[in-house]
């Protein structure tokens, strides 16, 4: 008899873990984990590379497809998640974020810049 004194919550955890024994379901995994990095490093985001890639993001957590192996759907059923409690959650997360993102002022072109620019060509006028 084991005298392990491990909580449901813990049982749980070991008995998900065997989940990811297989290679494939480690890549699924990473495949998620990856997702999920890019939707929260996209999220208000200054930089266009990063708003790009959250926007293909969005685009296949969205997405019904069942076809493809590495589809959002496919990943959530062969992991046993939950993946309407998934998008709901990015979903809030990014009503969240959009609510709370903070606008920041356009410069206005001045006119000592335009002059600069022909001083800088060689071109004075």
């Amino acid at each position: 008899m084991l005298q392990s004194r491990a909580t449901n919550e813990e049982f749980g955890a070991l008995a998900h873990e065997d989940t990811y024994k297989e290679p494939e379901h480690r890549l699924m995994l990473a495949v998620l984990e990856e997702a999920l990095m890019t939707f929260e490093r996209g999220l208000n985001s200054p930089v266009a590379r990063q708003r790009k890639d959250f926007v293909q993001v969005v685009a296949w957590v969205r997405s019904d497809d069942h076809d493809w192996p590495f589809s959002f759907e496919s990943i959530c059923s062969t992991l046993e998640i939950d993946a309407d409690y998934l998008r709901n959650k990015l979903a809030a997360l990014r009503r969240k974020a959009f609510v709370s993102r903070t606008f920041t002022k356009k410069r206005k072109l001045r006119r000592a810049m335009i002059c600069d620019r022909h001083v800088w060509k060689g071109q004075i006028r």
